[in-house]
Parts: structure tokens; sequence; C-alpha cells
């Protein structure tokens, strides 16, 4: 069965209007990865036993924590944040959709 003819059923199937399903599937899509962004930011700071990025940023710059990967991670954290920031944008769009 083709992806638009499927919408068409699901909806039907639990009485809620096409749009409404792909909303509500755009939001949790959203949410989801939302969800593996902030696991993938914990994970890299709890690598270093920072709670945040200042933290680890301020371990660096003293020689706590090695500059290299110190520093790569710590770009890759800002570069997740800006992602975080983009779906949470996102959702609310979504919200007055």
């Amino acid at each position: 069965m083709k992806p638009i003819g499927l919408v068409e059923k699901i909806s039907k199937k639990y009485s809620i209007s096409k749009e409404e399903l792909k909303i509500e599937a755009m939001r949790l899509t959203l949410k989801e990865r939302k969800r593996g962004y902030l696991l993938e930011r914990l994970e890299i700071l709890r690598r270093y036993k920072v709670n945040s990025i200042k933290d680890m940023r301020d371990k660096i710059e003293t020689g706590k924590i090695i500059e290299h990967p110190g520093w790569e991670d710590l770009i890759e954290i800002k570069n997740l944040e800006q992602e975080l920031a983009e779906i949470e944008n996102d959702l609310k769009s979504l919200q007055k959709a």
C-alpha cells in the first residue's frame, strides 16, 4: 500500500483527520530526535564528568581535560544544542498549526 493510502486508512481507523495525523507524526518524530540529541549530549558530558558546557570549557582551559578530543566534543555539544533549538522552534510551529 502506498503511503498516501496508508495515511487515509489509519486516519479513518482512529477517527483522526489526515492533517492531524501528519502533524502528530511530525511532532512525535521531532520529539524522538530531540530525545536522541539530549542523550548524545548527556553521554559527552558524562564522559568528561561535567554537568555543563561551561564546566567542560573551564576544565579544558585549565588543562583538567585534554584539548584533543575535548574541544571537538565541546563543538559537537554546541552543534547538538543548535539542533535542539531548531527542533524546539519547529515544535512550537506545529503547536500553532
